[in-house]
């Protein structure tokens, strides 16, 4: 077996010491651009892969990161993986994605799994029944960044968007198109994403005194085959909705399925806003009205914020800082005005 090239054999043929070779393809400290090339050249000829087991087990550093999301099938969450992905390379950090699926129990399971390998931080958008597991990995002194959504009584840092006022402004848009009886599909209670849209629907009803009807509310969990059974309630009811607010992609795609198998037209009889501008969004027909994030951006963020704990600093990201973000109402073709409006 040949033996494995070591830091020693590169700082040999660079012809620099090995401290300075430790530093270059380590990423840190300061060294010139000329050094730079010869000690990288110099790696690649010898065949240099630097030990990482040992290399964690000297600096109690693993240089990966753990980001535990609830749908990695939606749009919205493969763009922020992709922005924390992209600013990790930079860093020299590699990531695990895991998986909710709102399934508090599947992300215990996950957050163990992760805290077992030793990640050097973790970037989550919490599920409603694992706070007091992330309060005490927080005080524990586990660099964490939550998305997405807060936890009460956690003053970790979190990138998250205006969800009250983007539900105001798509729902003021179809009350401005003539609508009245606005249904809304919305997620599970006490999840912040969830609260903050539904209050933003309330208050946009409330700004023109229109009352808000039980029957037009529908919890669907966030999820796919929910929404399709609420969208198929709404349309039992003797009277049905003008128009249609879903609050997440997956709850969408669900509500386009009911619709369509009614053959119920978009948006000639209900018109149609949803929360998440997806992949498809934009390419069906009619194309969708939707509420844009800005979810590469929030992703980048996220990994900034928590580089800034991993390495004690407030250099790049200052600890317990709060960032909301804007959203866009991006209008296309799924909304039309009510007859006589």
């Amino acid at each position: 077996m040949a033996k494995r090239a070591t830091l020693k054999d590169v700082a040999a043929r660079a012809g620099v010491s090995q401290g300075m070779a430790g530093r270059v393809l380590g990423n840190y400290g300061s060294y010139s651009k000329d050094t730079q090339r010869k000690v990288r050249a110099a790696a690649r000829a010898v065949h240099y892969s630097p030990n990482v087991i040992a290399k964690a087990l000297r600096t109690r550093r693993t240089r990966t990161v753990g980001v535990l999301i609830s749908d990695i099938t939606a749009s919205f969450w493969t763009s922020m993986i992709r922005g924390i992905q992209d600013r990790a390379a930079r860093d020299g950090y590699s990531i695990i994605v895991c998986n909710s699926d709102e399934q508090s129990h599947d992300e215990k399971a996950a957050l163990a799994t992760l805290v077992e390998r030793g990640m050097d931080g973790l970037i989550i958008s919490p599920t409603l029944g694992n706070h007091s597991y992330l309060r005490q990995l927080w005080r524990g002194g586990t660099p964490l960044v939550l998305v997405d959504r807060k936890v009460d009584g956690l003053d970790a840092p979190s990138i998250r968007v205006d969800n009250r006022a983007a539900a105001r402004e798509a729902v003021s848009y179809l009350v401005r198109l003539g609508h009245r009886r606005i249904a809304i599909i919305r997620g599970p209670e006490g999840v912040e994403t969830n609260d903050e849209r539904f209050a933003g629907y309330a208050e946009a009803l409330a700004e023109q005194r229109i009352p808000l009807q039980p029957a037009l509310v529908k919890n669907a969990r966030f999820l796919q085959e929910k929404s399709f059974e609420a969208t198929r309630e709404l349309l039992r009811a003797r009277i049905r909705p003008t128009a249609i607010f879903v609050c997440n992609e997956a709850m969408a795609s669900g509500c386009i399925h009911a619709l369509k198998e009614a053959r119920v037209r978009i948006p000639q009889d209900i018109s149609f806003i949803t929360f998440d501008d997806t992949v498809w969004a934009e390419y069906l027909d009619p194309p969708i009205t939707c509420v844009s994030q800005p979810s590469y951006s929030m992703g980048m963020l996220a990994f900034d914020h928590l580089l800034g704990q991993i390495h004690g600093h407030g250099g790049r990201a200052r600890p317990q800082e709060e960032v909301v973000m804007k959203t866009r109402l991006v209008i296309r073709g799924s909304c039309a005005r009510v007859n006589g409006a």
